[in-house]
């Protein structure tokens, strides 16, 4: 009898149990189980690819440059003195001489870090890069290499007074007027500019009297003490209009990782939502396809293209942020499209535009079309065209493609 009972009791059970998982079968989804997960996997795999890419080729070649200028810095005015053991008999030159040292040991400790965790600090503010470790590490070494024009030889400052009529194209117009006449007086070479005339021409007026003057005065020998003083102050100017560039860029790169974090998170937010579009399309669909032609349209760009500005990664701007624009610009583009034809604003023959397949070909070419970032572009490809107004070579020993020496 008990045995009967056991039987019945397990055949009711599995029959209930039955019963149950044919109910959760056939059960449609809930509204709620996370309707924008493959939405959200995009939108993580691409902030991890956007990581990756201002990682290592962005932030690493820039730390790259500025490590490469600290050796050299360090070698010439730190490691050549410790290895010849010379004696410095002038007070002010063994300060200035303590001086860079301090500063290059700083911009070293910025750079490669002073300890375990400080090391792992500088290696972490690659990930999480926003240029402030080499904004400040720039910034020592080009103190650093204010100070040491005490420790230069005569030859050497006069030699670096001619490097810089070269670099006078990092200045505006009105700076590389001023700074052009300064240095080719400290050199006795303003007499010999053509477009200034010679101190015998224009003797006939009081003004061409004053300006042969002037240049007889600057054709004087040249004072080392002057070309000294000079070369600080124009290294100052210099690195000044430099550091000013390489903020600016800074701000555009921080700017971009903030929209775009911006824009990924409006799109998660869509597709967790998930109102859809008109017409049953899916808005999981329109962001997929937009995000294609916004990538399409920048890869085009970039293949037909001659010239791209190189300068520090800036175009990399506008490849981070086409993606996510073209994919938000195609649903926002789909939704105005559409509320313009039910409005009769437009022709009635675009109507089967808005219905699928015709309304896919038609997200992409939203996103492909994207033009918000036109003026960014325009910009930024000036930019890479734009030739040096200065004498001579802009930049030298620098790469172009990364920031100059700050």
């Amino acid at each position: 009898m008990r045995k009967t009972k056991r039987m019945a009791a397990a055949w009711w059970s599995a029959c209930a149990s039955l019963a149950l998982a044919q109910d959760l079968l056939q059960e449609p989804a809930s509204p709620g189980g996370a309707p924008g997960l493959p939405l959200f996997l995009l939108a993580l795999g691409y902030l991890l690819l956007f990581l990756f890419a201002r990682t290592y080729l962005i932030a690493c070649p820039s730390r790259a440059v500025a490590r490469a200028q600290l050796k050299g810095l360090w070698a010439e005015h730190v490691e050549g003195w410790e290895e010849g053991q010379k004696q410095e008999d002038d007070q002010k030159k063994r300060d200035a001489r303590e001086d860079t040292k301090e500063c290059l040991q700083k911009a070293r400790d910025l750079l490669e870090g002073r300890g375990f965790w400080d090391q792992i600090g500088a290696l972490l503010s690659l990930l999480l890069w926003n240029g402030e470790r080499e904004m400040e590490a720039w910034a020592l070494m080009n103190r650093a290499e204010r100070r040491a024009v005490a420790l230069r030889s005569d030859e050497e400052v006069r030699a670096r007074l001619v490097r810089g009529l070269g670099e006078l194209g990092e200045f505006s117009e009105e700076e590389r007027a001023l700074w052009q006449k300064q240095l080719k007086c400290a050199l006795g070479l303003e007499g010999q500019d053509p477009q200034q005339g010679s101190p015998s021409q224009g003797g006939g007026s009081g003004q061409g009297s004053g300006q042969a003057e002037s240049n007889a005065r600057c054709c004087q020998k040249p004072d080392p003490r002057v070309q000294r003083a000079l070369l600080e102050e124009f290294l100052a100017a210099l690195h000044g209009a430099r550091d000013a560039r390489y903020a600016r860029l800074l701000t555009l790169h921080n700017k971009a990782a903030w929209l775009l974090l911006v824009g990924l998170g409006l799109g998660v937010a869509l597709g967790c939502f998930d109102p859809g579009l008109p017409n049953g399309l899916s808005l999981e669909t329109g962001l997929v396809l937009g995000f294609l032609g916004g990538a399409l349209s920048r890869l085009l760009r970039v293949v037909a293209t001659k010239e791209l500005p190189t300068d520090y990664g800036a175009y990399w701007v506008p490849l981070f942020l086409a993606p996510v624009l073209g994919a938000l610009g195609a649903v926002g583009g789909y939704l105005v499209f559409w509320a313009l034809v039910e409005a009769q604003a437009l022709g009635g023959g675009l109507r089967p535009l808005l219905s699928p397949p015709a309304a896919y070909g038609l997200f992409v070419a939203l996103g492909f079309s994207e033009r918000l970032l036109e003026g960014l572009t325009k910009r930024l490809e000036d930019q890479g065209k734009e030739k040096p107004k200065g004498d001579g070579k802009e930049g030298q020993g620098k790469p172009q493609d990364q920031p100059a020496q700050l």
